[in-house]
Order: C-alpha cells, then structure tokens, then sequence
C-alpha cells in the first residue's frame, strides 16, 4: 500500500510539474485540409523555415508533420492564447512534447523563432482536392483563424463577443470573435451571406422596361483567409475624414455595383464559361494587363448582337445589396457618383438608369458590331480598354470637374490603379463579392458590405 501511495505521489509531481503545452494538427485529416491549415499558420506570423528543404524539421516530409509544427510555431508566438490552437478544428493542444531528435518544437514564444514568417507553402505534397479548406460549424473557431485574430467583421451596437457568418460559398456557419470598436465604422451589422450568379445589364435592355426591375442579392467573398493586412477594416480617421469630404465616388461596376463579372455570365450563356472566368480573374488580380485579358476573353466566344440581345431579355441586372441605398445617400449628400467599367457601355446604361446615374458619368467600353449585328471587336479608343485605363478616367474626371476629393470603389487591380495623384485620394475595397487578396491589402479601407459607408454620411 505505501508504495502505491509513494507511486501516485510522485505521478502527481510529474504531473504538476509538467507545464509544457503544444499546438499539434489533428489525426484522420484529408491532406487538403491540413496543407489549407499549413498555409495559414505560415501566412499568419508562425516561423516556417525550419520546415523548408534543408531546414531541421523538413523530414519527415509531410504534410502532417510540417503542419504541426507550424501551428505549434503560431501558438507559441501568440502566447498560448486561448483561441489561437484552433484553426478550424484542425488543430488541438497537447501535453506531449512532438519534438523529435532533429527537430525540436518550441514550447514557448521565447522558443518559436524570430525569423520573418515564411508565406508560401514549405510542403512538398501536393494535395489532391484544391477545393478543400478547414471549416466548422456554427460552434466552431472560424476558417483556419484563431479566435482571438483581431480582424474579418465587427459586429456593431453593443459588439457581442461573438458572431455568426457564412465565410464560404457552402454555406459554413461560422463563428468569429469580435470586440466593442468606437469607431462609427464598427456598425457592421451580422447577416447571412448567400451565393449567387450577378447578371448584369446588356445591350436593348432599355427596349424591355420590364426588365428594369433590378434583384438584389446577398453575397460573400468565396473565401476570406488571412490578409496579411488586418488594419484596414477599420478605417483610420484620417481615411474616415477623406470619405466624409469627397466630391465625388467612383465605381466598378462588375462585382462591386453589379454580383459577379458581367463579361463572364454573358460568356457563359454563350457556353465559354470557364474559359472566359479563368482570364477574368487574372486580369483582375493584376497578373495579365487588362487589354491583353479583354481581348482574350471576347475572341473566345464573339458574341453577337442578337445573342446579347437574347441574354438581355432572359436575365436582369441583380445589384449588390445596400448599393441603392449608398448612391441614394451619396447623391442626397451632393456628392457625384461615376460608373467606370472594363466592362462594356451597353451593359452598364440599364444599371445607371436603374441607380439614377447620368449616362455622361459613364466610363466604359464599347462592343462593336458589323451591319448583320455580327461581333467585329471593341473600341479600342476608350480609356477603360487598357491596363492603367481607370485611372486614365479618374484622371480626366478629376480635371476637368476640379473635385478636391475623390474615392474610388471596387474590387480589382484595375481599381486600385486609380488612386494616384491627379486620380483618386481614396481606394475602398469592396469585398462583398469576391477578396482579392492582393488588392484587398493595399486598400486604404477594405469593406464587405456597403452599410459602414452608408453610416458614416449620416
């Protein structure tokens, strides 16, 4: 009996004197899953570098291994915070030490390295569904983000401690923490977030008045991961007092007035679809210039004018919510509002009527058609033709309206393009249907609903 007792005595000593906690990537996880939580962490501020080629922890070489310590990396960096050995649900503390002969894992944020964070993906495994991403339910953590991260939404009035959202196209419930802001742009308010087509106006929709009834719909960015930037969300008063002082607002049209890509749900009723979205969205990531991407893009399908007319008749315009409201309220401010598109004039008319907008505040490109209403190509004369074409337009705007201030609103590289001198002061992106990262980062102020600028005129 003594020595049983001389036996837990000392277990219990182990134990209280065990105070190691780390941060390690769940067993039984698609690769998918945990390369997407690998990312994240090394994205997010963890010390990747042991884990590349060469590196102390690169072996063994795998996904599971590299995720684990990359987490634990993140974990320790932060603390041990409560929140921050989450992601997803794909991660979990554990007592036991991971650490293996090579490679040791730190145990505190004094340990975890102070090399500059390593973005891209030290795993050499690839894995085999790139759809896949770490998502919970409406208990969970959020996509991959812990839940003390201080960005993504802020839930206004008495600011709960937590909200739900739907972060992906599927519909994911989704919790994430927030904090009480004073910021008058902290009045985000919580809905949910669906996914739909955005069809926009086209060329004779002005001969169908019927079609003018505009739909509104709700949407969310197909997926929300780590910026890199999280102090954008809410605005600096610097930025706050800009917006409040503008002249004049202007607007991309596709995927910021209008839900998704004109040109490519006018590619798709043409059946090229895909092939057009794919130049779609690296134009508008800034990968390719813009007038190699438009041509690119019309050459696969050359509509003709009977088959836009065709496409006018069966889909309305359908406009981001709360857009209305914001151009009411510009324009009830006496503040000028544009439309400047890489999308087509013909498109973008029924969508000014609809929004009250002067057909002169119009910046867009024209499709042209032969005399049998055959496709020929597109006015390449327009300034919103050509890479750098936006800003070209603010530009002209600017000059020859002498505005002392001017925003610029939208979602793609070809909007940020437009803040420079002589152009716009401002560049607010609108992330309500598609982030694109890269752009988001350099926004002055990024949003993913209108209401935080409605608000802020009041």
């Amino acid at each position: 009996m003594a020595v049983v007792v001389v036996l837990a005595v000392i277990l219990l000593a182990m134990v209280g004197h065990s105070s190691g906690a780390w941060c390690v990537c769940r067993e039984g996880l698609s690769e998918a899953m945990l390369q997407k939580t690998l990312d994240y962490a090394c994205g997010a501020g963890a010390d990747c570098g042991p884990i590349h080629q060469n590196g102390p922890c690169f072996n063994p070489n795998t996904v599971k291994s590299h995720c684990s310590y990359a987490v634990n990396s993140f974990f320790q960096k932060k603390g041990q915070s409560q929140g921050t050995c989450d992601f997803a649900g794909t991660a979990t503390v554990s007592a036991s030490d991971p650490s293996y002969t090579s490679c040791p894992f730190p145990a505190s944020a004094s340990g975890s390295g102070t090399t500059t964070p390593v973005t891209t993906t030290p795993s050499t495994r690839v894995p085999t569904t790139t759809n896949t991403r770490p998502y919970t339910s409406s208990t969970g953590g959020g996509l991959g983000i812990p839940l003390n991260w201080k960005l993504l939404f802020y839930c206004g009035l008495a600011a709960p401690s937590l909200m739900e959202a739907l972060i992906t196209s599927r519909g994911v419930p989704l919790r994430v923490a927030s904090r009480k802001l004073s910021s008058v742009s902290a009045n985000f308010s919580c809905l949910e977030f669906k996914s739909y087509h955005c069809r926009s106006g086209r060329v004779s929709i002005m001969n169908h008045p019927k079609l003018l009834r505009p739909v509104t719909t709700s949407v969310q960015p197909q997926e929300l991961s780590a910026l890199g930037n999280e102090g954008n969300i809410v605005p600096s008063k610097e930025i706050m007092d800009l917006w409040r002082d503008v002249e004049a607002v202007c607007f991309d049209v596709d995927s910021t007035v209008c839900v998704d890509e004109g040109i490519d749900e006018l590619a798709e009723f043409c059946g090229a679809g895909k092939a057009v979205a794919e130049w779609t969205a690296r134009a508008m990531g800034g990968s390719v210039p813009f007038e190699e991407a438009l041509a690119a893009r019309l050459s696969l399908f050359k509509p003709s004018l009977s088959k836009v007319e065709e496409y006018l008749q069966k889909r309305p315009p359908r406009l981001s919510p709360g857009i209305e409201e914001l151009v009411k309220k510009l324009r009830a401010n006496k503040i000028d509002v544009y439309l400047i598109s890489g999308g087509f004039r013909q498109m973008i008319n029924p969508v000014a009527s609809i929004l009250g907008i002067p057909r002169e505040n119009i910046f867009a490109n024209n499709i042209l058609f032969g005399n049998s209403g055959e496709f020929v190509g597109f006015d390449e004369n327009e300034p919103t033709s050509r890479s750098g074409g936006k800003a070209k337009a603010v530009q002209q705007i600017r000059k020859g309206r002498l505005y002392k201030t001017m925003a610029m609103i939208g979602d793609g590289a070809t909007d940020l393009e437009a803040r420079k001198p002589g152009g716009a002061d401002l560049f607010i992106c609108y992330a309500g249907v598609q982030l694109r990262e890269a752009v988001a980062a350099q926004a002055d102020w990024l949003i993913f609903k209108f209401e935080p600028l409605i608000n802020s005129l009041d």
